[in-house]
């Protein structure tokens, strides 16, 4: 159609409504007419879908799926997949928790189970179809905001000041960690964890130290004959304590590879939510490498210390010990 510009600004568009039947010419009816401004086409809405979201709608990545925002239809492809995504299972929205984010939007497929799965998708480029095609725009229920360093506090505060929110509506994620972390049921496990490790190394550096007496009581008579050939007794401190270094730090290599391997293998199955159900996303394990250090280190100290102090302070008889040997 004309489009003039008239001189205040404002803009017209002149056109026909086509042929109206004279018998309907008294008639008055009333006609919406929807303007769009030229312009390159909305690009595709590509999307990231759940294992389970697959399984109920029947799709497979690479395919395109209509998904419904708010009565109109947007076609997505999927160009991902993903196991779970975090406030779209079961448990979650039990407990009110949406989907939807600044950046994405989930939306349920369709099927047998109970559960359809999600599909995470980008919310601009869903607004820029929705505006192209319908003059709709699906707004956002979510706001993430990133403080400056040290003003989360004081952001959060003025937030739940506000007389259009309530306090509930702000979530911190510090605040979030600090529950988690003294949530009873995710405590528990944790402790259970330090005392056993704390138990575990005092039984290994009490087996070593045992260990280590036992075999220089063993070999006093060895040493007894060193001794009387003139082996100085510091240099059998030194070749006792780097026997038994190379045998504790043989032990402690092989206890760390188990238990690295037991920890994470462990702790992820054992760690639920308040629900009894899986976290999303899974539970991180990590090994704080000084703290380990630390603990092999005393450990390590315990039987390497007693087995100098023992190869100095003891002090076999050459005669006796010869003697002993000889059978006189």
């Amino acid at each position: 159609p004309r489009v003039r510009r008239a001189p205040d600004g404002t803009v017209s568009v002149r056109y026909g409504t086509g042929f109206v039947p004279r018998q309907l010419s008294w008639a008055s009816s009333t006609l919406t007419v929807r303007l769009r401004a030229g312009g390159a086409e909305a690009p595709e809405v590509t999307g990231i879908a759940t294992d389970r979201f697959l399984r109920a709608s029947g799709a497979r990545r690479g395919e395109r799926v209509d998904v419904q925002f708010g009565g109109a239809t947007v076609p997505v492809r999927i160009t991902g997949t993903t196991k779970a995504l975090p406030t779209t299972t079961p448990e979650d929205n039990a407990a009110g928790a949406t989907g939807t984010s600044t950046t994405g939007t989930s939306a349920a497929g369709r099927g047998e189970e109970a559960d359809g799965g999600a599909l995470l998708v980008d919310l601009r480029a869903v607004n820029d179809v929705l505006r192209t095609r319908y003059g709709q725009s699906a707004p956002p229920t979510e706001w993430w905001l990133r403080p400056d360093p040290g003003a989360t506090a004081r952001v959060a505060a003025a937030l739940r000041e506000r007389p259009e929110l309530t306090p509930s509506q702000v979530l911190v994620r510090d605040e979030i960690a600090a529950r988690l972390r003294d949530d009873p049921f995710g405590v528990g496990p944790q402790t259970a964890f330090a005392a056993a490790a704390v138990v575990a190394a005092a039984l290994a550096a009490v087996g070593f130290a045992v260990s280590t007496a036992g075999a220089l009581r063993e070999r006093a008579t060895e040493f007894a004959v060193l001794r009387a050939l003139g082996a100085p007794r510091r240099q059998l401190a030194r070749l006792v304590a780097v026997e038994q270094g190379l045998l504790v730090a043989l032990g402690l290599l092989v206890g760390t590879a188990l238990g690295t391997v037991l920890t994470r293998a462990v702790v992820p199955l054992i760690v639920m939510t308040s629900g009894a159900a899986r976290p999303v996303p899974d539970v991180l394990v990590r090994l704080p490498l000084p703290q380990s250090l630390l603990l092999l280190a005393v450990v390590a100290a315990t039987p390497l210390a007693l087995t100098v102090h023992l190869s100095l302070r003891r002090r076999p008889h050459p005669a006796s010990s010869l003697r002993r040997q000889g059978g006189e």
